[in-house]
């Protein structure tokens, strides 16, 4: 809700995380120019605002969006898939939505929009506009975007049960909307295993580059003790391949790292470890050492 007066509230008087949204017309008949706005206040979307104090979350954004978007509009994507409780979108991300036949929407701050159709039974009302089932998100995440990146987060809604591969497969051949073959082809390679949006785009470069990595895999010794669960591994050869992200560069994780990969060493497997300047820098380079490590 964005009822103004909310706006003169202190600072300890409203919840961080349920801040108030205001539009810029509501500022201005109070008396707020552009310039307080843009120094006094958080920008949110286009046209809507909020107080400087709050917490920007991605389900901020959306709300932010509903009150700028024709009552049309429906969120899909990413989006969708966050407001029903896995995190795909960050607060800095844009509000995925399919917008009808309004062609520039997507030049509005905070937006990213698809002038495509949908129909009845693919959305719910949700704050004035439409939030997206979820076969129609998957098929938008499939659809529009790059094949690594939208079978990633495929990957996380089956993951998370939002979704099931059967009910897109069914979804994308009865609608055949505008990028259906891109969605069938992309949803050929889904799979829920993997723990994370790396791993899973890690595993589709491999894949591309003619590999067929198992995810999850788990080790045991000669003794039949447990060893590591790998990110991606390839048991004949025993090659395992492993994502580390961000967190794994403090010392007490980097030192629990190498003391699990060294037991991996001891039971015959080569450990390929891939960093995130690898993943999104040179995912080539990252399949031929793999490839390497396979002696292909």
């Amino acid at each position: 809700m964005h009822t103004l007066f909310l706006m003169d509230f202190a600072s300890a008087d409203f919840d961080p995380r349920r801040p108030p949204l205001f539009t810029r017309a509501e500022a201005q008949a109070r008396g707020i120019s552009d310039d307080k706005l843009a120094q006094c206040y958080t920008r949110v979307s286009q046209g809507i605002y909020t107080l400087r104090e709050a917490l920007i979350t991605h389900e901020l954004r959306c709300l932010a969006a509903a009150m700028a978007l024709p009552e049309d509009a429906v969120i899909t994507g990413r989006s969708a898939a966050t407001l029903l409780g896995v995190d795909l979108a960050g607060p800095n991300d844009d509000v995925e939505v399919l917008v009808s036949d309004h062609k520039y929407m997507n030049r509005r701050f905070g937006i990213r929009a698809w002038a495509r159709k949908s129909k009845d039974d693919e959305y719910v009302p949700w704050h004035g506009i439409n939030l997206a089932r979820m076969t129609r998100a998957g098929f938008d995440v499939l659809a529009r975007n790059s094949v690594r990146f939208g079978v990633a987060n495929c990957d996380a809604m089956l993951r998370a049960g939002l979704v099931d591969e059967t009910s897109l497969q069914n979804f994308i051949a009865q609608r055949h909307y505008y990028g259906y073959r891109k969605a069938l082809r992309s949803l050929a390679l889904v799979d829920a295993r993997a723990e994370s949006i790396p791993e899973s785009m890690l595993r589709v470069d491999l894949v591309h580059a003619g590999l067929n990595p198992i995810p999850q895999f788990e080790v045991f010794d000669l003794e039949g003790n447990f060893v590591a669960r790998l990110d991606l591994a390839f048991e004949r050869e025993k090659v395992a391949v492993e994502y580390d992200g961000n967190w794994h560069a403090r010392a007490e994780q980097r030192a629990k790292d190498e003391a699990r990969r060294q037991r991996l060493r001891e039971c015959g497997w080569t450990v390929i470890v891939v960093t995130r300047d690898d993943l999104y820098g040179t995912p080539k380079a990252v399949a031929s050492a793999v490839k390497n490590a396979l002696g292909l």
